[in-house]
């Protein structure tokens, strides 16, 4: 058994201009962002961590550093948990209230280039596989979308079916794991860990 803690990365320059990327050196933690991190830090100290899996992507290996930093832990990073490739959309600002997955959907835009949902959902289901040998407790950070794919997964929800799946910057998703096809999700987004959370994970 293995329980995994995914951190969506800190608030970054991309998400205050609301810019999509997955460019690997840009677009930075802000001093919110580190702020966030440094408070989801304190928190991860409740369940003692043994690793700490990072996003290759800046604002999440800056996330990861800040939370290493805290708990000790030297951040390993995995190219799995990286953000989802967005081909034609990288670097272009988006529109909150007519979102491009919205469009693509029903099928008035055509994209190329932007990882499928099920590309996203095998590569992060393939990160999982390998955590849960390890038997303990770890943090992986990550993005929006390849959390919300690994908790559709579980679920078994598409893209747009798991459009209400909340994940905040900073915030904290637990998913305790027997196996790749016997996972409990234990929080979604959550910006503490509540002691009800700490008797569910027994630690």
């Amino acid at each position: 058994m293995a329980v995994i803690a995914f951190i969506r990365h800190g608030q970054s320059i991309s998400n205050v201009n609301r810019i999509l990327s997955d460019d690997i050196n840009t677009y930075p933690l802000t001093d919110e962002g580190r702020r966030q991190a440094y408070n989801t830090a304190n928190e991860l100290k409740k369940i003692s961590p043994k690793k700490i899996y990072s996003s290759p992507v800046l604002r999440a290996y800056q996330t990861a550093m800040i939370i290493g930093e805290v708990l000790n832990i030297i951040p390993i990073i995995d190219d799995r948990l990286r953000e989802r490739e967005l081909g034609e959309l990288n670097n272009t600002k988006i529109d909150q209230f007519d979102h491009w997955k919205l469009r693509v959907a029903r099928k008035e835009l055509n994209i190329k280039g932007v990882e499928p949902w099920d590309s996203l959902k095998r590569r992060m289901v393939n990160f999982v596989e390998s955590v849960i040998k390890e038997e303990e407790i770890v943090i992986a950070v990550s993005h929006f979308d390849p959390i919300r794919a690994f908790l559709a997964y579980i679920l078994d929800l598409d893209d747009i079916s798991a459009w209400g799946l909340h994940i905040p910057n900073a915030s904290i998703t637990i998913v305790r794991c027997e196996s790749i096809n016997n996972c409990r999700i234990l929080s979604i987004g959550a910006p503490i860990i509540t002691n009800e959370l700490l008797s569910k994970l027994e630690v």
